[in-house]
């Protein structure tokens, strides 16, 4: 009888392709886990410190209308952070335009609005300056990939 070692292992698939496979899959979840930045990173800095208005625009999706048009401003100037909120619900024959201003504050990775009238939103800060809808802790939520406010304009003053 002959007892050769199979290197190919019981399945037929060389070890080295076995191998492979597992350094192209290491190298693929490390890429995709810090899709979330860092604040201060150089495209954006005014978000954290200096006087600024920086711009994001978006169309986020609606169960009930064509999407929703987004504009957010986030101000600071002289130590106070201010933001205006504009969404416009696209909808046919009529659309239906909603405004929000209140305070903002940067906390890590997630910018939070604190509107006039008591109601709170909380955005996810990206990669690039994006951001997405996120809960309260500032995790983007799930299954809400394409809904992102892409920086728009910025004025560091």
């Amino acid at each position: 009888m002959d007892h050769r070692i199979d290197r190919a292992g019981s399945s037929g698939i060389p070890w080295r392709a076995w191998a492979a496979v597992g350094a192209a899959a290491s190298v693929l979840w490390l890429a995709g886990c810090d899709l979330r930045r860092a604040p201060g990173d150089a495209d954006l800095p005014g978000l954290v410190s200096g006087d600024a208005a920086l711009e994001w625009r978006g169309m986020r999706s609606c169960a009930d209308c064509d999407g929703i048009e987004t504009v957010l401003v986030l101000e600071r100037a002289g130590g106070t952070q201010r933001f205006e909120l504009i969404e416009t619900y696209l909808a046919m024959p009529d659309s239906a335009r909603f405004a929000d201003t209140g305070a903002w504050s940067l906390d890590g990775q997630a910018v939070r609005l604190y509107a006039d009238d008591g109601a709170q939103r909380h955005y996810a800060l990206l990669r690039g300056g994006r951001l997405q809808p996120g809960d309260a802790e500032g995790r983007a939520f799930s299954r809400r990939e394409a809904d992102l406010l892409l920086p728009a304009a910025g004025d560091a003053r």
